[in-house]
């Protein structure tokens, strides 16, 4: 028989957000398990613990910290924005087993697991904001991108990129450049090492050979796909 889960009392969900907003805001995201020890480099000895964000909401909860009323507010924002992009999700039945459990943490009894889905929010929050402005941009695009070079030719040019997103499934990237701030200009990164986090918002000069013009289903834009793709330089 499974172990039934321990319910945390004295706190609703929102108050263990709001904590999950204070402990995001002062260390970052560190993922359930991945808590870590940093060595002095020195001296080889012990430094400081980091515990894994929900570890560290769940200590503030044993010694009963109370969250500040700005991270309430900011607590409840973020169940709004949420609630509301999970109900329109479901109605449509796109709703991922992960949004359901988030869902679900912001009305089940509070249990480990549901302090751990909620200690991840904040840092979903961050990433939902930073593919709203990518969406923007492209939607900002849509009218004015049109196809670049020609098909089979091989060219240098300077692009700003604007997403990289990993595919896990084919474990590759998919990243997605502006050209001239005008043409939407997309390659796949398959090499080693990976710069993703290098190249990502950041003016870089390429050379590419275009595969295909496309009117993408997805931006409902003119996009050029580029492959064989070096990156040749940085500029900003």
């Amino acid at each position: 028989m499974a172990k039934k889960s321990k319910i945390i009392s004295g706190y609703n969900p929102q108050e263990v957000l709001a904590l999950g907003v204070q402990t995001y805001n002062s260390q970052g995201f560190v993922r359930s398990g991945d808590g870590y020890i940093k060595v002095d480099p020195n001296t080889g000895e012990k430094s400081v613990e980091v515990k894994d964000n929900k570890s560290l909401i769940l200590d503030l909860i044993a010694d009963n910290t109370r969250p500040s009323s700005e991270d309430m507010q900011e607590a409840q924002v973020i169940m709004d924005k949420f609630s509301g992009k999970f109900m329109l999700k479901k109605l449509q039945g796109s709703l991922t087993r992960f949004e359901t459990s988030v869902s679900e943490a912001f009305t089940n009894d509070l249990t480990n697991f549901t302090v751990a889905v909620i200690a991840s929010i904040p840092h979903m929050n961050v990433i939902d904001k930073v593919r709203q402005t990518i969406t923007d941009k492209i939607e900002e695009l849509r009218f004015k991108s049109d196809y670049f070079g020609e098909v089979r030719t091989r060219y240098d040019l300077s692009v700003e990129i604007i997403d990289v997103k990993f595919i896990q499934t084919s474990g590759v990237y998919m990243i997605t450049s502006v050209y001239n701030d005008t043409d939407i200009i997309k390659f796949w990164w398959r090499d080693q090492p990976d710069i993703s986090d290098i190249i990502n918002g950041k003016t870089v000069t390429i050379r590419g050979t275009v595969l295909k013009h496309e009117n993408s289903k997805y931006s409902k834009a003119k996009e050029t796909m580029l492959n064989r793709v070096k990156i040749m330089g940085e500029l900003k």
